[in-house]
């Protein structure tokens, strides 16, 4: 077995490498093609979440795409600094940033998006519909579940 098969087959074994891995490999397979930008995972997630979501207030995206208050300051700092978003201050509270897509932020996540959706179509390959309906089921109980250790702690 070479290196790189014995690495495989322990992360296989630990359920949160396994999902660390497949996760960083979605993530590089949504940015391919979009290396003229300074645009990595988080910042193509940003962008797409937006797409469906425009107008959201700094906090909500942060918890959205799972990112800590200064990270997300952050990559937004980058995206505003690229022409992909606006940031301006929430109409009736002067503390909220919301953030919106530009034109150009636009096209660039319609192309993440596509690009995530041929990604996962490859991912999905060989799962039917109950499988993926398992799979999603799982996957909120196992995010509720950290959710109220979150909560306890």
């Amino acid at each position: 077995m070479n290196q790189h098969s014995h690495i495989e087959a322990q992360a296989s074994a630990n359920l949160p490498l396994l999902m660390s891995a497949l996760v960083s490999r979605l993530g590089r397979e949504t940015v391919r093609g979009l290396t003229g930008l300074r645009l990595g995972a988080q910042g193509a997630r940003v962008l797409v979440y937006l797409v469906e979501q425009s107008g959201l207030r700094c906090s909500s995206l942060a918890a959205a795409v799972g990112l800590e208050a200064t990270a997300l300051s952050h990559l937004l700092r980058s995206l505003s600094d690229q022409g992909l978003i606006e940031r301006e201050r929430a109409r009736g509270d002067n503390r909220s940033i919301e953030v919106r897509l530009t034109a150009k932020g636009r096209e660039v996540a319609l192309r993440c998006q596509e690009i995530g959706g041929n990604a996962e179509r490859h991912l999905m390959t060989g799962l039917n519909e109950q499988d993926v309906a398992q799979l999603h089921e799982i996957l909120r109980r196992m995010s509720a579940n950290l959710d109220a250790a979150e909560r306890a702690a």
